[in-house]
């Protein structure tokens, strides 16, 4: 008797098991893994690896994330990715935490879409290519908005690091379209976090911070060390070419950042503040390079959210 008592309970411990599986299974259909939402940052669908140009190097690559359908056309937020300009890839979405990943989750949320662009790094070509790519990349989305339900004069640029120097230089030449990635149309806001704005000789001299910079990736950006070819860095500084016409920036950098002066951010906006730009700069304390993890996070994206949500 014990032993069939042992048994059966085997086989209903069995059935239960079985049927705990099945429910799991049945839960799984109704909702995707937690992986693959993170990774696609909640947007409703993801457009991956669209082709927006050929060049010799290569073919260049966006992803685009779009929020859930709206009854007008959405808006654009364009974000370009650091690795001084020699390094670093466009994806979005790899780590849900960091705080690129976060801000794009919040500006989908909000009804945002985003795009991550790809640009030639410069083991393929040297400044302007790459501000000509990104703008490229901008004018192909706005020429398939239909297909996609976007709103092509709606469209806000966010960059990190090199990322931020690229958007930072195409806000200051939007009212310019006779130099390279100038004359951008729709453009509503820049969004720069921690990017050089000034590559100048002068300011090469003024910083060691920045001759140390310019060592390692200007001069693989410009061909040649500041000091060596001043008029092409003038040319590739956005700080150098503001007009006026520059749509609203935030500029956002940590005040300890060991590889951009922040002298650099708030001699930026000081400028563009002269020329009747609106602008908002926000140094935060005691952060680095990068931004990195942390509860600081939640002001940065909220900070990002309010100032897309007022002007783009």
């Amino acid at each position: 008797m014990a032993v069939t008592r042992r048994v059966l309970a085997a086989c209903f411990a069995l059935v239960a098991l079985v049927a705990a599986g099945c429910s799991r299974e049945s839960d799984a259909d109704e909702a995707p893994p937690i992986d693959t939402a993170a990774r696609d940052l909640g947007a409703a669908s993801v457009q991956r690896d669209q082709v927006y140009a050929q060049r010799d190097t290569g073919t260049l690559k966006l992803d685009l994330f779009l929020p859930a359908k709206r009854a007008t056309p959405t808006p654009l937020i364009v974000y370009v990715h650091g690795g001084g300009w020699d390094a670093g890839v466009r994806t979005l979405d790899a780590d849900p935490a960091a705080p690129e990943a976060l801000t794009a989750q919040r500006l989908l949320e909000h009804g945002y879409a985003v795009a991550t662009v790809d640009y030639r790094l410069t083991g393929a070509a040297q400044y302007p290519a790459q501000v000509v790519d990104v703008a490229d990349a901008v004018r192909w989305l706005q020429g398939r908005a239909g297909e996609w339900q976007l709103d092509a004069d709606r469209v806000g640029l966010w960059g990190a690091s090199a990322g931020g120097h690229l958007v930072s230089q195409l806000g200051a030449l939007t009212g310019n379209p006779d130099k390279p990635g100038g004359g951008l149309t729709g453009v509503r806001a820049v969004v720069d976090w921690f990017g050089p704005a000034d590559m100048s000789a002068e300011a090469e001299a003024a910083h060691p911070r920045m001759q140390e910079y310019a060592r390692r990736v200007i001069k693989q950006l410009l061909g040649c060390m500041p000091v060596e070819c001043p008029a092409r860095a003038e040319s590739a500084s956005p700080i150098k070419n503001l007009s006026g016409d520059e749509p609203p920036f935030l500029i956002q950098q940590g005040t300890a950042d060991s590889l951009v002066p922040i002298d650099q951010s708030l001699d930026f906006a000081r400028d563009l503040r002269k020329l009747g730009v609106t602008v908002e700069m926000h140094p935060y304390e005691g952060l680095d390079h990068g931004f990195g993890r942390g509860p600081h996070n939640t002001l940065i994206v909220d900070t990002v959210a309010a100032f897309v949500e007022t002007h783009v």
